[in-house]
């Protein structure tokens, strides 16, 4: 089969400016009251969740609790120390937010119809996402705090440890995460296997496998990704999804084919690794400060008792830097959408596949400036006039709007 180059800018739209659009203009006023009926209880308790958080985190830093543990424990030994105050902050979290998973899940998902998890299922996500978490935090902190221990230029080497251990934890844990969670198998339609590898092919992506995630065991929302490298290579398509039209599930796979083929991840990595530094350099001049050591009831950063006053602060210049890292995420995402629309040039598939996915799953449709800023994906509603206007400029109809 000849492979097509695809060119996203084909149609002279380009991915780094958002249409001006209205929600109003693609969906009628009870599908955007029935999704603001969804999602207004989950943005209030979510509000919650992190206030809550935050208490409990800032209660924790100010009242010494770690120094006092790792001086109970007298462990005389910093990698020990470093397990032990991991080891706590993990049962923190827990308790922070055990309760609003299980709302949400068993809860408040099941009353929408979309949680299909048992609680065998949610008590064993909980388990293996706590031995996981134990395995990768203690990685990460013991390596982290062997910079911090051993020089003063920690948030250089410290920031390149971790990111060595942060790109290479996000390439590797589609392969080896993912089947901890989830069965993988063939999908049993073959035509729909050959056509989705078919138009793989014709734009030059090796991906010879589609599978099927058993994702319908906890929810009944779509998705679809393509995940591995060289031989493990392959497009994982939601179970859920397969009850939808073939040229859906066709466009939303040409989307997923698009990020890898126009290399999103490996363009956003030296973004985030950028971000993730300055995050750095910001946290090195905080914890310069010994009045916010002292807050923590530490005096140097040496010691691993300082752990959760930089788990509380590290976050912080995430929020300014993290808008830097969305804009590009939301780039990558209209040009996936183009890239889609030149190798499945179907913008009837494409538009009925984008308003279902959001539709179907209650999502918001009306997202605030500050979602629309920090969100990694484009409104919709915008996602919808770009495929309108790609459709018009080549002559093929979309869906009109409302």
């Amino acid at each position: 089969m000849p492979v097509r180059t695809i060119d996203p800018g084909a149609s002279g739209i380009t991915p780094w400016r958002a249409f001006r659009t209205r929600p109003e203009d693609w969906f009628d006023p009870e599908e955007i009251a029935k999704a603001r009926r969804y999602t207004k209880p989950l943005k209030i308790v979510h509000a919650v969740q992190v206030v809550v958080a935050l208490v409990i985190d800032v209660a924790v830093v100010r009242s010494h609790l770690f120094p006092r543990l790792l001086r109970h424990l007298d462990l005389h030994n910093w990698v020990l120390d470093v397990v032990a105050v991991m080891a706590g902050l993990l049962v923190i979290g827990i308790v922070e937010n055990i309760g609003f998973q299980w709302w949400r899940t068993m809860v408040y998902d099941k009353k929408w119809e979309f949680s299909t998890t048992t609680v065998g299922t949610f008590v064993g996500d909980q388990l293996k996402g706590l031995a996981i978490g134990v395995v990768l935090n203690s990685l990460i902190l013991i390596a982290l705090w062997a910079v911090i221990r051993s020089t003063d230029q920690w948030w250089i080497f410290g920031w390149a440890v971790l990111a060595v251990l942060q790109v290479g934890i996000a390439l590797l844990a589609p392969v080896l995460l993912d089947p901890i969670f989830n069965k993988f198998t063939r999908i049993e339609d073959e035509d729909l296997h050959a056509d989705i590898v078919a138009t793989a092919h014709s734009v030059g992506a090796d991906i010879d496998q589609v599978q099927m995630s058993d994702a319908s065991k906890r929810d009944t929302r779509k998705n679809a990704y393509v995940t591995g490298a060289g031989k493990t290579r392959r497009m994982v398509v939601f179970d859920t999804m397969l009850e939808w039209p073939r040229p859906e599930v066709r466009w939303v796979c040409a989307h997923e084919i698009g990020h890898w083929r126009r290399k999103h991840v490996m363009k956003i990595i030296p973004i985030v690794l950028l971000m993730l530094l300055v995050d750095f350099a910001a946290l090195k001049v905080i914890l310069d400060n010994d009045r916010v050591l002292r807050f923590a009831g530490v005096h140097s950063l040496h010691n691993p008792a300082a752990i959760p006053l930089f788990m509380l602060l590290f976050p912080i210049p995430g929020l300014v830097t993290g808008l830097v890292g969305a804009y590009f995420q939301r780039h990558n995402e209209r040009e996936a959408d183009l890239f889609g629309l030149e190798a499945v040039p179907d913008p009837q598939a494409a538009h009925s596949a984008m308003r279902n996915l959001y539709t179907e799953s209650l999502s918001d449709l009306t997202p605030s400036l500050w979602k629309r800023l920090t969100y990694s994906h484009p409104p919709v509603a915008e996602r919808l006039a770009m495929i309108d206007e790609w459709g018009k400029r080549r002559g093929l109809t979309s869906s009109p709007a409302k």
